[in-house]
């Protein structure tokens, strides 16, 4: 019997839960009770758990979560009532255990803490260290790899010192490397400073690299090979070097002789001369700073670059480069610029970084154009040339718009800040830098000159950017009249522009700021005119962001007619309310109508100011007055829009809960009309579990029933239950646990069920959804398969003292417990129910270590297995011994058994079959699937019985048992297939223990049986009436057994899955016919075997064949005797002549025989038996060998012929010489007899051969696998070597001959088969 899974059958025990949510337990109004269509009028959903049955997980996978299921829930803690002292003691008691836990329990923590850290710190300094030194290596390495790259071009450059090809190019290579080595080094040493001075040693941190090597080689370089085809990389490296030194002044002459090649040289030898004059003439450093002499830049070659005191002429106008096709141009001009534009204390040093900025922007695609041309502008600002430096300034914004368009990225990160200064360079007015305002002296003001479009053109996109940007300058400078006048001017120019509704409210700002506020609001009103539909608006369609600014700034008086008609339908709402109170029904109705109006109107005037102002300061309010308006309305679907937005506000909260509420009951109404209408059905069942293993897949939850169960789930995070007024909490909270499992997201619901049972379990709060939540945990738990969860809900209602009635009992306990369980009244208590979880959990576990046993032994691990086997089989009688009574003590006792025999305790095995047979035995039952499984293991214990006690020779008890299954009516009238199949096998095997034990007669009856029953299949019955026909071949029952083999022959003879054991009835008959010494019927029935297996069908190599193979070689050799005396008889031939071709004559017509016989024996080897079709070899060599021997032993005569000795006697020979002639002709004979032989020893070997190599192959030894080896040795290896090349000559797959390969193993020594040596295919012969 196949045991299912126990906590399946736990499931089976689940009753029907059912749970209405109304007033008593939720705290909901009371007509919430009396909806009958799913969902109360207060939004709580009236439904029942159909089946409290669970049969699968939840699959969310076809089916997406349910979106309230995302709502943040910040659940509110309930306000339980005031404690008492007592709780308050205990309470202090508890606190001071958790405080001694809690530092007990931190000093463990901070040691393990502790200890992981060290660890984890020791790890981590350990790999830091590992890659450190890896670091360290590869950093050395590199070192070593550039010290020795530097050796190398040293030893080159020292032994080719002016090689015109190669020594320029190891100099440039060496610089570079000196380079690097000299910035690593500076970097190491002040990384090693730094980190003494971090341990507070006083160190002098080294302030630049030590360049020195590399600058030495260049100008080296330079003076060897001044046309070096790479000097413009000399030049910029020796200037880069020198800069990084602090030899800026170097660094400049070598720069300019790069990019002005033709007006500056640098020599480096007439540099340092000209240096240590400088020193001597300057001795006094300090009193000349301020002289000319103290910026030795200002002069180059010893000439100056722009003489003092008089006017700048541009030393760089015609300059060339050192080289046609130089690189670093850009960059060295940039550079030079940087040089002079940092040089404070030279006259013309601003005129000689724009100077060097302008060979820049000589090429307007140069990558440093942008930067050149910022640096140029600035450069006339700081040289107070403001128009040149706003002409430079506005070329910058017009390039980075150009590039912007060119290629849609951002054209210059400057362009900000060139606006900026703009502003700033027309607000200042001073421009001729004489202390006094430009506008006293009568030169024009900012605002004037912002619109001269000799200075800034008034046509361009930005040109309104640059009048912002100076009114912001004045409104910065506190100057509000000029910010206003200008932004006032530039509204004039560009009242469309993006950024009116902004300038407009500076100049409010700007207003307020002088104390203006009437005037202020004057031109807040103007905000207006930029509203939706307005030319500024359209104009700026593609500017959203200033749009919604304009909009905000525009907010008007809507709010009034809003207010209005909200006041209208209240005060008509009260007269409705009064005339229904007075009993005027009709005119009440006409009230309520027109207030629905108002209602309607007020709620199109708030949506209409929302819309427009959405960020009103009264928003909130104005918010909760639409929704109202809405609601009372019965426009539903927007008031439930509108309360939520109520809700979710961060505004305020005053209408919280009132808001929150509405939300569930305006979705409700919806709701009602939807199921009303038939467009909704709402579940009130979860979906059946499906597959393997069982899941529940959810059902899509329809959008309107999901918004429902969110309205509430929003209401429950958010409203504390102090601000709950009407007691929905509770209510909200169950059904939308209902909900969920309904639709089957059982995971959620669970989380919502255990939270209620949690709540509701006992005590004041206590009540019936408590235990509906309990049956739906416990109902899921088992469908999960969760043991250790239904064990935990099972001890939980027990331990809690759950009564789920604040008046109700608790579970009673021990062998209370056990007597109240016992009484069949209470099966479905919770209690019992508990109570029989517990229990199928002990079995359940039980079978868990049988099955861990089961998968260790299919895993090969046979030493776990039989400790799991024997462990399981300890646990299963246990917990049968504890409760016999279980419905699941049979299947226990029997998986019990089961592990004891995979344990090879086969005694205790029987034991443990023998107590299912005595006390599951008498068991019945009225459900039919129990009753059958408990026949399904009595069955099993009484074939299990019978067959170890077959196993231990006790065969007696084994047939009796074997009996007790094949006679018991219980049995016989069982409709199970495995029952049956016990009774079909215990038939069969009481059938052969009988015929083993030679109990014919019993025997006999039993096979009769199997053949007469109908459960039996077609191949028992065939082998039952194959197994009579041998018992009375096995008693000599002669005639009988020939009789009982024509029985079935004659039934099988055509059904092809008898072939065989009809081949072997007919092989049987032969041997009858054969002891019965019957020698014509025996041949027959030879011969009728070799038929019977030629219309089989059977497959050569078969057992069938087996049997016709025997047969075909016994026919086949009946012929082998009577050439046993084959001769060749010489007779009295008269001459020679004659006697050759009588020879000749006797030895074809042997040959002949000999063909003939061996040919019979062909058939045999077509039947693929190994044995026989060996024999048949080996018996075709025996031919050929005798076909040779008898060619052999022909005579020769001793006695010459008498035409012989007639001519011998008339030449009178001597006696002598007459001998040597009949020596000489017998010797003749022999030769022609030798000849004949030898082929016919050849096939005689090759057939051997063959025979020896398939018993070698086949691992065979038998009579006829010797004596092909016994005549193999016979021949010698020179002899069998020949005769096979022979063989292989006719047929290629006949393997070669290896020398030794027949030799005869001595006793007790295996021969060494050699590789590829290997029998030709049987099939193939």
């Amino acid at each position: 019997m196949k045991i299912g899974t126990l906590l399946g059958l736990l499931a089976m025990s689940v009753p029907a839960v059912a749970q209405d949510a109304g007033v008593a337990d939720a705290g909901v109004p009371a007509d919430a009770a009396a909806s009958p269509d799913g969902v109360t009028a207060n939004g709580t959903v009236n439904g029942t758990v159909a089946n409290g049955t669970v049969a699968a997980t939840a699959d969310t996978s076809a089916s997406p979560l349910p979106s309230f299921l995302d709502t943040t829930d910040q659940r509110i803690v309930d306000n339980r009532p005031a404690p008492t002292p007592q709780q308050i003691a205990a309470l202090r008691e508890m606190e001071a255990e958790v405080d001694r836990f809690t530092n007990s329990g931190s000093a463990y923590r901070n040691t393990v803490v502790s200890l992981v850290r060290r660890e984890y710190l020791r790890q981590r300094r350990g790999r830091n260290r590992w890659y450190g030194r890896q670091i360290a290596e590869e950093e050395r390495l590199l070192d070593e790899a550039r010290e020795r790259a530097i050796q190398q071009f040293e030893r080159f450059i020292a032994r080719y010192p002016d090689d015109p090809t190669y020594t320029a190019d190891a100099m440039f290579r060496l610089g570079e490397l000196y380079f690097e080595r000299s910035a690593i080094q500076f970097q190491q040493e002040y990384d090693r400073l730094q980190i003494l001075a971090d341990q507070g040693q006083e160190v002098d941190l080294p302030e630049q690299p030590d360049f020195t090597p590399t600058i030495e080689l260049y100008q080296r370089l330079l003076r060897q090979f001044p046309d070096y085809r790479r000097r413009d990389g000399v030049f910029y490296l020796i200037g880069y070097c020198l800069n990084e030194m602090g030899r800026v002044d170097e660094a400049l002459r070598a720069w300019l002789n790069l990019v002005c090649a033709n007006r500056f040289t640098y020599h480096p030898d007439q540099f340092a001369a000209e240096q240590a004059e400088d020193a001597a003439e300057n001795a006094d450093a300090d009193a000349e700073a301020d002289s000319p002499d103290a910026h030795p830049a200002a002069s180059l070659d010893a000439e100056p670059l722009v003489p003092e005191g008089g006017p700048f002429v541009n030393p760089y106008g015609e300059c060339e480069p050192v080289m046609e096709d130089a690189e670093f141009i850009s960059e060295t001009w940039f550079r030079v610029g940087e040089y002079h534009f940092d040089d404070y204390g030279s006259e013309h040093a601003l005129d000689l970084a724009i100077a060097a900025y302008n060979q820049i922007l000589e090429k307007p695609d140069d990558r440093n154009y942008n930067l050149a041309l910022y640096k140029v502008a600035w450069a006339y600002y700081r040289a107070s040339r403001y128009p040149e430096a706003i002409r430079h300034f506005a070329m910058l914004v017009q390039w980075s718009d150009d590039e912007q368009e060119r290629t849609g990225n951002a054209g210059s990160e400057l362009r900000p800040e060139a606006i900026q200064y703009l502003g700033i360079a027309f607000a200042y007015d001073d421009w001729n830098e004489n202390g006094l305002p430009d506008t006293v002296e009568g030169q024009p003001s900012g605002i004037q000159r912002v619109q001269d479009a000799t200075l800034v053109p008034q046509d361009r996109p930005w040109t309104p950017d640059v009048y912002f940007a100076l009114g912001q300058v004045y409104f910065d400078e506190a100057k509000y009249p000029e910010a206003i006048e200008v932004w006032r001017l530039a509204l004039s120019k560009w009242p469309n522009h993006r950024q009116a509704p902004e300038i407009t409210n500076q100049i409010r700002l700007a207003l307020e700021n002088q104390n203006q506020f009437e005037a202020a609001m004057t031109v807040q009103s103007e905000l207006a005119q930029f509203g939706e539909g307005s030319d500024w608006w359209n104009s700026n369609m593609e500017n959203p962001a200033e749009q919604r600014e304009a909009e905000q700034l525009a907010e008007n008086a809507l709010i009034a007619t809003a207010i209005q008609q909200h006041q209208f339908a209240q005060r008509e709402r009260r007269h409705c309310v009064e005339l229904i109170q007075a009993g005027a029904q009709e005119e009440a109705l006409a009230r309520c109508q027109q207030a629905q109006t108002f209602y309607g109107n007020a709620a199109d005037a708030y949506r209409r100011y929302l819309e427009r102002y959405p960020n009103s300061p009264n928003a909130y309010e104005l918010h909760y007055n639409l929704a109202d308006a809405l609601y009372w309305s019965e426009r539903y679907e927007e008031a439930a829009v509108e309360y939520a937005a109520v809700r979710d506000s961060n505004l305020d909260d005053i209408h919280l809960s009132e808001s929150a509420r509405r939300v569930v009951e305006s979705i409700e109404r919806i709701v009602e009309k939807a199921v009303e209408s038939g467009q909704l059905t709402i579940r009130e069942e979860a979906p059946e579990a499906q597959g393997t293993p069982p899941q529940v897949r959810p059902v899509a939850m329809p959008e309107l029933l999901q918004r429902l169960a969110q309205a509430r789930e929003l209401y429950i995070a958010r409203v504390p239950e102090e601000r709950d007024s009407e007691g929905v909490r509770a209510a909200y909270e169950y059904n939308n646990a209902l909900v969920l499992y309904w639709y089957g997201y059982w995971p959620q619901a669970k989380e919502r069920f255990e939270r209620i049972f949690e709540e509701r379990c006992a005590g004041p709060y206590a009540n019936q959804t408590g235990l509906v939540a309990w049956e739906n945990l416990r109902a899921m738990a088992i469908a999960l398969d969760q043991r250790d969860e239904i064990e935990r809900l099972a001890v939980t209602l027990n331990e809690r003292q759950c009564t789920f009635d604040p008046e109700g009992e608790p579970c009673p306990r021990g062998d209370e417990l056990e007597a109240f369980c016992g009484n069949s009244n209470n099966s479905n208590d919770r209690c019992c129910r508990a109570l029989g979880d517990i229990t199928a959990i002990e079995f359940q576990r039980a079978v868990e270590m049988f099955e861990e046993a089961e998968a260790a032994e299919a895993a090969g691990n046979s030493a776990q297995a039989q400790e799991l086997y024997l462990r399981s089989a300890v646990m299963l009688v246990n917990a049968v011994n504890q409760t016999p009574g279980h419905e699941q003590a049979p299947i226990a006792l029997e998986r019990a058994a089961t592990a004891l025999e995979a344990t090879q305790r086969f005694d205790s095995a029987r034991s443990l079959y023998q107590r299912i047979i005595d006390e599951v035995g008498p068991q019945t039952s009225d459900d039919p699937t129990r009753q059958q499984s408990l026949d399904r293991i009595v069955a099993n214990a009484y074939f299990r019985v019978a067959y170890n006690a077959n196993r231990g020779f006790e065969f007696e008890e084994a047939v009796s048992n074997y009996r007790t299954l094949v006679d018991s009516p219980r049995f016989a009238r069982s409709s199970d297939t495995t029952i049956q199949g016990f009774r079909r096998d215990a038939l069969v095997n009481t059938a052969v223990i009988m015929e083993r034990l030679q109990r014919y007669d019993e025997a006999l009856r039993y096979y009769r049986e199997i053949i007469d029953s109908s459960s039996a299949d077609a191949e028992l019955k065939r082998t039952s009436l194959y197994r009579i026909a041998e018992i009375a071949y096995n008693r000599n029952d002669n005639n009988t057994a020939i009789r009982d083999y024509r029985t079935f022959i004659d039934r099988y003879r055509n059904d092809r899955d008898a072939g065989e054991l009809v081949v072997q009835a007919y092989w049987r008959i032969a041997q009858v016919r054969q002891r019965m010494r019957q020698t014509r019927d025996y041949r027959a029935a030879l011969n009728d075997v070799v038929q019977a297996y030629g219309r089989s069908g059977q497959e050569p190599g078969s057992i069938a064949a087996e049997y016709a193979a025997n047969a075909a070689f016994i026919l086949a050799n009946e012929n082998i005797d009577e050439f046993e005396d084959f001769a060749i008889r010489a007779g009295n031939p008269r001459t020679l002549e004659v006697y050759i071709e009588s020879l000749k004559s006797q030895i074809d017509t042997g040959a002949t025989r000999a063909g003939e016989l061996a040919e019979g024996y062909n058939a045999v080897t077509g039947y693929r038996r190994p044995t026989w079709t060996i024999a048949a070899f080996v018996q075709q060599g025996r031919i050929y060998e005798l076909l040779a021997k008898g060619v052999l032993n022909a005579p020769i005569p001793f006695v010459l012929p008498a035409a012989v000795q007639q001519q011998l006697r008339g030449q009178r020979l001597n006696q002598e010489t007459r001998d040597e002639i009949q020596f000489q002709i017998e010797d003749a004979v022999r030769q022609v007899l030798d000849a004949k032989t030898r082929p016919i020893e050849c096939l005689a070997v090759a057939r051997y051969a063959l025979a020896a190599r398939a018993a070698r192959a086949g691992s065979l030894d038998t009579e006829y696998t010797r004596t092909a080896i016994d005549r193999l040795q016979a021949y010698g290896d020179e002899r069998i070597a020949e005769c096979i090349a022979e063989a292989q000559a006719q047929d290629a797959s006949f393997a070669a001959y290896s020398p030794g390969e027949f030799a005869r193993a001595p006793r007790g020594q295996t021969m060494t088969i050699e590789a590829d040596i290997t029998p030709p295919p049987l099939e193939a012969q």
